[in-house]
């Protein structure tokens, strides 16, 4: 990756000085009772610091959400620390409760094997997800290599589902210190600064994110990922 160097910048933006220290992976996906194994920080400055709040509430209820069926520390969450927000902000439950559905799910041989929630996720949602997990790309970046991500890459992100399962077979390292909570397995070209990275949410929500060179990441532009899960 070259030589490190200590940064005077924020991570994220890359353009401010650093004036404070933030935690990489949203201390609000973690319940009260979770002992956190692997705080992962970075140095940031204080617009940043505080400019992703509103998107990472939006984030979290998205997770807990499309979690509970699977993960206890979600279901924690959700009637606790989600719960809270839910009386100040009740406009957002309202909006995510639109986007899901139940749905009968089937083998492959027509077995029924119960109902799914399904979730939908419109594209200005989308785009506050896309925010938090480019914050959460940025200062994983940071954390592997000492290195700010250069501001002339840009970052794409995809819902992973059963089509994008293999992508996980690619990653050379993994980190699964609190995988049940969240845990994260990358990839990076050698003397290069573009990577792939994927993040797993309560054991069950996965999501794929290249960072490269705009030019680069042309043939995904293109393409027609799904959003629904």
């Amino acid at each position: 990756m070259g030589k490190k160097t200590k940064t005077t910048e924020c991570v994220y933006c890359g353009e401010r000085k650093e004036t404070t220290t933030d935690h990489v992976i949203s201390k609000n996906l973690f319940p009260s009772s979770y002992k956190k194994k692997n705080v992962i920080t970075a140095p940031c400055c204080e617009k940043c610091n505080k400019g992703f709040s509103l998107d990472e509430e939006y984030f979290r209820f998205f997770l807990c959400g499309a979690g509970l069926e699977h993960s206890q520390h979600a279901d924690e969450l959700f009637f606790t620390k989600v719960k809270r927000c839910v009386q100040r902000r009740p406009q957002i439950v309202s909006k995510l409760l639109n986007q899901m559905d139940l749905i009968d799910v089937y083998t492959e041989s027509g077995i029924y094997m119960g109902k799914k929630t399904r979730f939908f996720i419109p594209d200005e949602d989308w785009k506050r997800y896309c925010n938090v997990l480019t914050k959460y790309v940025k200062g994983l970046f940071f954390h592997e290599f000492k290195q700010i991500l250069p501001l002339s890459h840009v970052i794409r992100h995809f819902l992973g589902d059963e089509k994008m399962i293999e992508v996980t077979r690619y990653v050379k390292k993994w980190n699964w210190d609190d995988k049940d909570i969240f845990a994260y397995g990358y990839n990076c070209w050698p003397n290069r600064y573009a990577s792939a990275w994927v993040t797993i949410f309560y054991d069950s929500i996965f999501f794929v994110s290249v960072a490269a060179p705009e030019q680069h990441l042309e043939p995904l532009n293109k393409s027609k990922l799904s959003k629904e899960t």
